[in-house]
C-alpha cells in the first residue's frame, strides 16, 4: 500500500489530477478578470508582508518537526531534528497530492521504517500528532465563531453547511484516532479482520508467522501508548506547538491583506476567516483541497477586499500557504528519498 502511494506513477498521476482541478477553478473563477489585471493587482502590493507569510510557512513546518522530535524522543527513539523535517515535509507533499490528504501519514510511516524507526512507534507519533492537530484548528473555528460570528454570518448559507460538515469529519476523525490509539480492542480487532480476508483471499503464504509478528507489535504498540497516557505534559506540548503552528498558517491571510495597504479590520478578523475555510474544506476530498479553497477564500474574503483586488488576493494567499510549501516539500521530499535509499543501499 505504502509503495504504491509513493511511486512515481501515482505520484504523476495526482499531480495531473491536481493540476486539472487547477485549470478548471482559474477557468471558472477568474473568467471574469483579465491576466493583465491580475498582475498588475498583485504587482501593487508590499513584498515584505509576503515574504513575512513565506517564513511562516518554513516555522508551521518547523512546528510539525519539533512535534516529531518530541514525541519520539519521550518514546525513546533517537531521531535527529534533520530528519523530523524530512518527514514533515515528506508528509506534506503526500498529503497535497492525495485525495483527502491521504497519502501523506502513510508515506511518512514508509521513509521513517527505511531509518529504521518502525510502525509501533511512527503510528502512535502520527496518530498523536494529527490528533491534536485536528482538536486544534476545530478549537481555533469554534473560539473564532465566538468572537467573529459576524464574519461567518455575512458569508454564503452553503459555506455554513460546508463549515458544518467539515467539523463534522474533523470530530469523526478524531474520535476514530482515539480509539486507535487508547482502546485494547480496536487494533487487535483491525489487525484479525485483516488477516481473516487475507487468508480467504490466499494473499498470505504464511498466516500464523504474520499473526505473531503482529501480536509482538502489538504488546510494543500497547507500551507506547500507556506511556503517552502517563506523560500528559507531552499532550500539553505538543498542544500548544500546535496551537502556535496554526496561528502562523492562519496569521499568513492577515499579512496578505496588509501588503495591499488594509489597515481597516484586524488581525483575528482574517484568522477567523482562514480558520473557517480551513475546517470547512476538510468536507471535500480533493488533492491539496484545490477548487473548493479558492471558492472558499473568494466568499469568505469576500467581505474584507475591494471587488478587483479578491482575486489577486487569493492567488497570493494560496501561493504562499500551498502551492510554494508544496514545491519545497517536493524539493526535501526528493532529497530525503536520495539520503535513505542511498544508506539503505549501503546497509545492503
Amino acid at each position: 500500500m505504502r509503495d504504491k502511494i509513493i511511486s512515481k506513477k501515482n505520484q504523476i498521476r495526482s499531480i495531473l489530477v491536481m493540476t486539472s482541478l487547477m485549470v478548471v477553478t482559474i477557468s471558472v473563477l477568474l473568467k471574469e478578470y483579465s491576466i493583465e489585471e491580475l498582475v498588475k493587482v498583485a504587482g501593487s502590493v508590499h513584498f515584505l508582508y509576503l515574504i513575512t507569510g513565506i517564513a511562516l510557512m518554513f516555522y508551521y513546518a518547523g512546528c510539525q518537526a519539533t512535534n516529531f522530535y518530541m514525541i519520539m524522543h519521550r518514546l525513546k527513539q533517537e531521531v535527529s531534528y534533520k530528519n523530523c523535517i524530512d518527514y514533515s515535509y515528506i508528509g506534506n507533499y503526500f498529503s497535497a497530492i492525495t485525495p483527502g490528504a491521504c497519502g501523506g501519514q502513510p508515506a511518512q510511516m514508509y521513509y521513517m521504517n527505511k531509518d529504521k524507526i518502525y510502525v509501533d512507534i511512527s503510528a502512535i507519533t502520527i496518530f498523536l500528532m494529527v490528533f491534536i492537530s485536528q482538536i486544534v484548528i476545530v478549537l481555533m473555528g469554534g473560539v473564532f465563531a465566538l468572537l467573529r460570528y459576524d464574519i461567518l454570518a455575512k458569508s454564503a448559507r452553503w459555506f455554513s453547511w460546508l463549515l458544518l460538515a467539515g467539523t463534522g469529519v474533523m470530530l469523526s476523525l478524531t474520535a476514530v484516532l482515539s480509539a486507535l490509539m487508547f482502546s485494547r480492542i480496536v487494533i487487535p480487532f483491525l489487525i484479525d479482520l485483516v488477516l481473516k480476508l487475507g487468508k480467504k483471499l490466499h494473499l498470505f503464504k504464511k498466516p500464523e508467522e504474520i499473526k505473531e509478528k503482529f501480536d509482538l507489535l502489538i504488546i510494543s504498540y500497547r507500551e507506547k501508548s500507556r506511556l503517552i497516557v502517563k506523560n500528559p505534559d507531552l499532550f500539553l506540548k505538543v498542544f500548544v506547538v500546535t496551537v502556535f503552528q496554526w496561528i502562523a498558517y492562519c496569521f499568513v491571510s492577515f499579512l496578505v491583506y496588509l501588503s495591499f495597504g488594509y489597515r481597516k479590520n484586524d488581525c483575528f478578523d482574517l484568522m477567523a476567516g482562514q480558520s473557517f475555510i480551513n475546517i470547512a474544506v476538510a468536507a471535500v476530498p480533493l488533492p491539496g483541497s484545490v477548487g473548493i479553497a479558492e471558492k472558499a477564500y473568494l466568499n469568505v474574503f469576500g467581505q474584507f477586499y475591494q471587488g478587483d483586488q479578491l482575486p489577486s488576493a487569493m492567488i497570493l494567499s494560496r501561493i504562499i500557504n500551498f502551492y510554494f510549501p508544496l514545491l519545497i516539500s517536493y524539493v526535501v521530499y526528493a532529497f530525503a528519498h536520495h539520503r535513505i535509499m542511498k544508506e539503505q543501499r549501503r546497509l545492503d
